[in-house]
């Protein structure tokens, strides 16, 4: 198999407090990547999300993440974070709340391995939900939304109940020890963000996923 170019990628783990939870959606058994398995929001990036960015790469992936969190999820992460009808554009979402870029803070960076039919090349950001907005239950995306605890989530993956992709799990594990939204993206803002891509290993005809 050629090798494919993996596809630039935002997401989203958007956080709210009491205790510190995390919104996870499941991907529809049809979804033409990772069916039925447990993920943040987020999706490839777009055309209107670059112009709207003016050349910043950075603010181009924070824009991406924040209009596939509006598109999966129905919340727009402006300047007040709330729900609006899903026929607006980013740039009518702009104008009524505009997007707080640095509300987004880039926590992770994660590249699928080679050898995967369909590749990303994703930024993860984390930011905090400000009000009571509710995300719906389902979507175009997916078939169920929760708000869980990062370590509820791996302990039910362990078991078998609650499927994860490996970058998942990482980004969970990373958020392990925090109590709270505002630490948690405190912690992150300017630190080092190193791209990380795994490797698929074979080992007695089975494949597992390592880091390098």
């Amino acid at each position: 198999m050629a090798n494919v170019t993996p596809v630039p990628a935002a997401s989203v783990l958007l956080l709210r407090d009491a205790p510190l939870s995390v919104l996870m959606m499941r991907r529809h058994e049809k979804s033409s990547f990772v069916p039925n398995m447990w993920v943040f929001p987020g999706g490839a990036v777009e055309e209107s999300d670059r112009a709207i960015a003016n050349g910043s790469e950075l603010d181009t992936m924070r824009l991406a993440a924040a209009r596939e969190t509006f598109e999966e999820t129905g919340i727009w992460l402006g300047d007040e974070t709330r729900t609006f009808a899903a026929s607006m554009t980013l740039d009518d979402l702009q104008r009524e709340a505009p997007l707080d870029l640095e509300r987004l803070t880039w926590t992770s960076h994660w590249i699928t391995p080679a050898g995967i039919p369909i590749r990303f090349d994703t930024w993860f950001f984390v930011t905090k939900l400000l009000d009571g907005a509710i995300a719906p239950v389902e979507s175009a995306e997916s078939d169920a939304m929760l708000w869980i605890e990062p370590r509820e989530a791996l302990a039910r993956h362990e078991r078998g109940e609650f499927p994860l992709v490996f970058p998942t799990v990482k980004n969970l594990e990373a958020i392990l020890d925090h109590n709270s939204a505002d630490g948690l993206i405190e912690s992150r803002r300017g630190a080092t963000i190193v791209a990380v891509q795994p490797r698929i290993l074979v080992e007695n005809g089975r494949k597992k996923i390592v880091l390098p």
